[in-house]
């Protein structure tokens, strides 16, 4: 995952009304299709590209292969829904370069497409009164010691609301202050002497000192590190960690259950994409005290997913994004949710 696709993926699929990025399912939160869409598509080939899944549109298929053959993408999904049915599901492999064939099974890490699993349990914990947009959300998280200790922490830190943190108005700016602690997390332990990975809690006790760029509540910024805070958030409301929320709250909701933290570094999760490209190095966030250049992936962008769960680190599927997407309408979910809660 690089520092462009959290904004440029989450906006391309969203545009493309689909679940999208290089991901597939073997039924695990795919819909019924229609009858007239149950045709099954498999070893059809455009341009080097194997396609298999259910439903047709050669239209989209040559689409999506022309994409993935100028820009390298060895494997790709596509999940498409017209009145609220599935009526395409198509996994796409291009031979020349893919490490494993994709399949409608097959998960991928979805960078910033994590942030609409994140909003949508915060819906739901919203919706039943388990949290309100107005907290405090660090003195409700309990952490409002800074790292280092007794570094100077602007006070309005301390009024940053849930809201705030949801409508990336937190008061942090990266494109003015070229600041952001999801790519930091090396520098981060370094700063504070440490010879391990940081966890959550000293990556947000760390951003605590870092100084605002506006005032809170007044300007959008995006930012990762908000949506980070929000699924540590979604853990306290909930009563259980990030991920078992998914696990046992949210997928069962939405019929799937492949919803998974991918880990940084180690085994790819059961069905997960065997490799990701990406052609930069650094050192790494999870080896501090080791001078090596890893893959940006896999830690060389100074980011470890286990942390930065709530804003980047999960994988799944475009079956069961496109189930979360019929549900939820992610992209108007802010109005949506916070209309519901002013009630």
């Amino acid at each position: 995952m690089t520092r462009l696709g959290l904004r440029g993926i989450a906006f391309c699929t969203a545009l493309a009304a689909c679940a999208a990025a290089c991901s597939q399912g073997d039924g695990v939160g795919t819909s019924v299709l229609p009858a007239n869409t149950q045709e099954a598509v498999k070893g059809a080939l455009y341009d080097g590209v194997a396609i298999d899944g259910i439903g047709k549109d050669r239209k989209l298929d040559r689409l999506v292969s022309a994409f993935m053959v100028a820009n390298d993408v060895p494997n790709a999904q596509l999940a498409v829904s017209r009145a609220g049915k599935t009526t395409l599901s198509h996994a796409y492999t291009l031979r020349a370069i893919a490490k494993s064939a994709t399949t409608r099974s097959t998960i991928i890490r979805l960078a910033s497409l994590s942030k609409a699993w994140t909003s949508a349990a915060l819906y739901n914990l919203l919706s039943s009164k388990k949290l309100e947009p107005q907290w405090k959300a660090f003195r409700y998280l309990g952490i409002t010691k800074p790292l280092p200790l007794g570094a100077h922490v602007d006070r309005r830190v301390y009024d940053i609301t849930i809201e705030d943190l949801i409508q990336h108005e937190s008061g942090w700016d990266d494109t003015v202050s070229h600041w952001d602690p999801t790519f930091r997390m090396r520098q981060i332990a370094l700063a504070l002497g440490l010879k391990h990975p940081i966890d959550q809690d000293q990556e947000v006790r760390y951003q605590l000192h870092e100084p605002l760029q506006e005032k809170p509540g007044t300007l959008y910024a995006y930012c990762n590190f908000c949506y980070t805070v929000l699924g540590m958030i979604v853990a306290k409301a909930s009563g259980m960690s990030y991920q078992s929320y998914l696990s046992t709250v949210l997928g069962p909701m939405l019929g799937v259950n492949n919803v998974l933290i991918s880990p940084t570094l180690g085994a790819r999760l059961p069905n997960e994409v065997a490799k990701y490209y990406n052609p930069f190095h650094g050192r790494s966030a999870f080896y501090i005290t080791s001078t090596r250049r890893y893959p940006w992936p896999y830690s060389g962008d100074s980011m470890l997913d286990e942390v930065v769960a709530g804003a980047g680190g999960l994988a799944t599927n475009a079956d069961s994004m496109l189930a979360l997407m019929k549900h939820y309408i992610i992209w108007a979910w802010a109005l949506r949710l916070l209309a519901a809660t002013k009630r």
